[in-house]
């Protein structure tokens, strides 16, 4: 069966976008196999739009190796934009349904999406740096200027942690953060748990990484993370009992569309 898909980036990191408005066909075989770089279209993860009975739309995200995943911040984003070019909300604002719960969204235009976060809880002292959830599980290390960023071996450290400290917690995201000199931003690298790789950028990783920043080293709110793939911008309200007004900010960019033999 040959249907159509659309695919998206936010930031560098890339999904393909799938309208099952009219119903529910994929399964975890299907969607490993159009996610694989080498002989299929290729991509980070798969977001599946659906009808939603309190949101303009449901979101539905899945992990490169087909297994239902937890929120995706970039991949909602770009759901957000697939949304309005398909006429699923009037405006600019909109609300959709997630596996965490209902989120606003604005699109601000074709290349910019905004969508707010649930509440979060303050980050918790672990392994040498710090675990959040954002939705998605995350460990977030602050290295000092005086460390190698770009050469940090990223896939071997996060696999090391993902699959020994977090594995019976079922993994974890794990996140790198260093300031930028000259720069009111932070660099970013983050190893995805379901990808099992480093992605070009993470939303709620980057989401993670600006909270414990904050928390940590006090830097205020709005907090601009700078990935691989783009500039990330986090705006919240923080205080000694959380995090609230989370928002996450940055481009989206539809790459082309197409059909797929499933």
């Amino acid at each position: 069966m040959k249907s159509h898909f659309t695919k998206y980036h936010g930031a560098g990191n890339d999904f393909i976008l799938i309208d099952e408005m009219d119903g529910d066909w994929l399964d975890d075989r299907m969607i490993a196999k159009a996610c694989c770089r080498r002989t299929g279209i290729g991509a980070d993860g798969l977001v599946r739009l659906s009808v939603s009975h309190v949101a303009d739309f449901k979101v539905t995200y899945y992990n490169a190796d087909g297994a239902l995943g937890s929120l995706c911040g970039n991949g909602s984003r770009c759901a957000v934009d697939f949304a309005k070019r398909s006429d699923l909300f009037s405006g600019s604002e909109c609300s959709f349904e997630a596996v965490d719960g209902l989120h606003e969204a604005w699109w601000k235009g074709s290349d910019e999406v905004t969508i707010a976060m649930e509440n979060i809880a303050l980050a918790k002292a672990s392994v040498g740096g710090y675990f959040l959830d954002t939705g998605s599980p995350h460990h977030v290390f602050l290295l000092p200027e005086s460390e190698d960023l770009g050469t940090l071996d990223v896939m071997e450290l996060g696999k090391k942690l993902r699959y020994g400290y977090y594995v019976k917690q079922g993994g974890c995201n794990i996140n790198w953060v260093q300031p930028i000199q000259g720069d009111n931003a932070y660099a970013i690298r983050t190893y995805e748990r379901g990808v099992e790789s480093e992605t070009l950028s993470c939303g709620t990783g980057a989401v993670a990484a600006a909270l414990v920043i904050h928390q940590i080293n006090r830097l205020p709110s709005p907090i601009q993370l700078e990935a691989k793939g783009g500039r990330l911008i986090i705006d919240f309200e923080g205080s000694d009992a959380g995090f609230k007004k989370i928002q996450l900010t940055g481009s989206v960019v539809q790459v082309y569309k197409g059909q797929w033999p499933w």
